[in-house]
């Protein structure tokens, strides 16, 4: 499977409107951000969205999604939901179809089915209730299917481990990613944001659904580590490399960085400080828009 990273901006993106900071009129295509969200395709080319924030359009145009059977939401914010409504070009509920045969597959295609936690759900079919009301009349709207995650469940043949954490006092959800190797050896990939707080049970929980004990791997983390300095709702880096660090993974790939620091000053910061964190096996290192993991 392949987890390929579309945003990994804050929620600002960078660069910032109306900035112009060094990082914010950089040319390092590495310091062009947009806000942070994932794509995960397994072996047989079934797509998982995490989070579909307002730069989801221009991020499915770039990576060429044309497909997409779930999504997964870490939480409410607008940065990771506020482009929902181009949901609608994988299902669409209208009054009326249209006459194009060619436009008619995501008219009769079923609901795009959305995980995440309780209180996401609410915000979510409050915000977007008129996905909810019959449509009389108009382009319509997209039709999805709400399910409360609260315990592991497989998508062609990927356990899905839904991971509580803590975003100030919002709770948000992480996700790790696992499949089982020729060898029967559970390898895993974990994607946890927004979060300034994993508590020891859901390092536990990670490690678990990992089969650490059994010999298997997270080979590849994506964690929040915002910015060098400290944060009241986000990991600092880090804060963010010591959770990683806890956990086990191999390699750890910071996300949602902001304009504060460039890409290539997030990396030395990170080589720095790199030794300070055994738990670390493999690279520690910020992330960028476009970056592929192969698990």
């Amino acid at each position: 499977m392949k987890l390929l990273l579309l945003g990994t901006g804050t929620s600002h993106g960078v660069p910032v409107i109306g900035c112009d900071c060094k990082v914010c009129k950089s040319n390092d295509k590495h310091d062009k951000r947009l806000r942070s969200a994932a794509l995960l395709t397994t072996e047989r080319g079934t797509n998982i969205l995490i989070d579909v924030g307002p730069d989801f359009r221009m991020q499915a145009l770039e990576h060429h999604i044309n497909s997409l059977d779930a999504v997964l939401l870490t939480h409410s914010h607008a940065d990771h939901l506020h482009g929902i409504d181009d949901l609608r070009i994988f299902s669409c509920d209208m009054w009326k179809k249209p006459e194009n045969p060619k436009a008619l597959k995501q008219y009769e295609a079923p609901p795009v089915p959305i995980y995440t936690n309780k209180n996401t759900l609410n915000d979510l079919s409050c915000r977007f209730a008129y996905f909810f009301i019959p449509v009389k009349e108009g382009g319509g709207h997209a039709r999805v299917e709400l399910k409360e995650a609260v315990k592991p469940f497989v998508i062609d043949e990927v356990t899905i481990t839904p991971v509580p954490m803590m975003h100030g006092h919002l709770q948000t959800v992480g996700w790790l990613f696992t499949r089982t190797d020729e060898n029967g050896k559970k390898v895993s990939a974990g994607y946890l944001t927004d979060c300034n707080y994993i508590s020891p049970q859901s390092i536990e929980l990670v490690q678990s659904a990992a089969g650490i004990k059994e010999g298997g791997v997270i080979k590849e983390l994506v964690i929040d580590g915002l910015r060098i300095k400290k944060h009241s709702t986000h990991f600092c880096i880090q804060e963010a490399m010591e959770a990683a660090s806890q956990i086990g993974a191999q390699n750890v790939w910071m996300t949602h960085l902001t304009h504060e620091s460039s890409h290539s000053e997030y990396a030395a910061y990170m080589n720095e400080h790199k030794a300070e964190y055994p738990g670390i096996t493999g690279t520690a290192a910020p992330s960028y828009d476009g970056l592929e993991l192969n698990i």
